[in-house]
């Protein structure tokens, strides 16, 4: 991703998260974090844009009156309105932990400033409030005592923090390339073609990870293993997808086999299976885990035979080695 006028959007992707980015606002330099939420990905901290800025605390945060929310967030991100706010609120500030989460989110700052305070001092100290894009006059109240969030009217020369929220690149967060449709590995680098199915991303080739032994490969050749990609037992297959993808359960194979004639039989129906120390039609079956199990020392798996054009479902051994495909959704 390059950058776009004065954002520059960098993603960082590591174990454990599924997706992490920050902007960097080019016109100080100044780097945001933020966090997915629906479609868009907020700001976790609040803009700290100097030259627009109405007031700033003691603590240096930035406040910015009505006349200053146009335009205040970097090019590329955009001031967040009532059906935005409303939408994070449902999502994040319900529930049993909606106190922890108001806090989380309002961060440090508290209240709002008058500017025709000449003290200059905090009003509403129990909230943090936040601009609202096309509000007339209102404010977001994040009040941290009770966990509630909700829009409230404010003087015209209250400044309050303002949060930037961009649109998110679902394909970036996954490491695909919408162009070509080919996501890349991070831990390795290989590069897999992908194709979209019911909001779905699923890999069109098995998975090639975490290749150390030619025992991986059918008949122990890595010629195999370059062609089909390597044998994964279910413990294996349930941890081998990179971040933010995952082995298909059950009922994601049903959905993606649904149409047979849109099947690709010479892709899917090659390959085999490695059975202990035998292994199964290389030319003409390929076997695939799903991350379900119905009992005990089984995975589910899906067979795919080319030749037939059939497909079996059935529960193997754990032990057993099969091929894996990894998804990712779109929502």
């Amino acid at each position: 991703m390059g950058i776009l006028g004065r954002l520059a959007v960098a993603c960082i992707l590591g174990t454990g998260l599924t997706f992490a980015a920050s902007v960097v606002d080019s016109r100080d330099h100044h780097s945001y974090k933020t966090m997915p939420n629906g479609k868009l990905n907020w700001f976790t901290d609040n803009l700290n844009f100097q030259k627009t800025a109405s007031f700033a605390d003691h603590g240096k945060n930035q406040f910015y009156t009505q006349e200053a929310w146009d335009g205040a967030c970097p090019t590329g991100t955009h001031l967040p309105d009532v059906t935005e706010w409303n939408e994070i609120y449902k999502d994040r500030f319900t529930g049993p932990r909606k106190k922890p989460n108001v806090k989380s989110f309002a961060g440090k700052t508290r209240g709002y400033y008058l500017m025709g305070d000449k003290k200059k001092d905090t009003k509403g100290k129990d909230a943090a409030y936040f601009a609202i894009a096309g509000s007339n006059g209102r404010a977001m109240m994040l009040d941290i005592k009770r966990g509630v969030a909700k829009p409230v009217s404010i003087p015209k020369d209250a400044a309050v923090n303002i949060r930037c929220v961009g649109e998110r690149n679902l394909y970036a967060e996954k490491n695909v390339s919408k162009e070509d449709m080919v996501m890349t590995d991070p831990r390795d680098g290989k590069k897999y073609k992908v194709e979209e199915k019911s909001g779905l991303l699923w890999m069109t080739s098995n998975l090639k990870f975490s290749l150390q032994s030619a025992k991986q490969c059918f008949l122990e050749d890595t010629v195999f293993c370059k062609k089909h990609g390597r044998f994964y037992t279910h413990a294996e297959a349930k941890k081998a997808c990179p971040v933010g993808w995952h082995l298909p359960d059950d009922g994601e194979w049903r959905d993606f086999q649904k149409d047979w004639s849109k099947l690709d039989w010479n892709n899917l129906g090659v390959g085999g299976c490695k059975d202990w120390d035998e292994y199964c039609d290389e030319g003409a079956t390929g076997h695939y885990w799903s991350s379900t199990s119905i009992t005990k020392n089984t995975g589910r798996s899906w067979e795919f035979r080319r030749v037939g054009k059939n497909i079996n479902r059935t529960d193997e051994n754990v032990q057993k080695g099969l091929y894996v495909r990894c998804v990712a959704s779109l929502e």
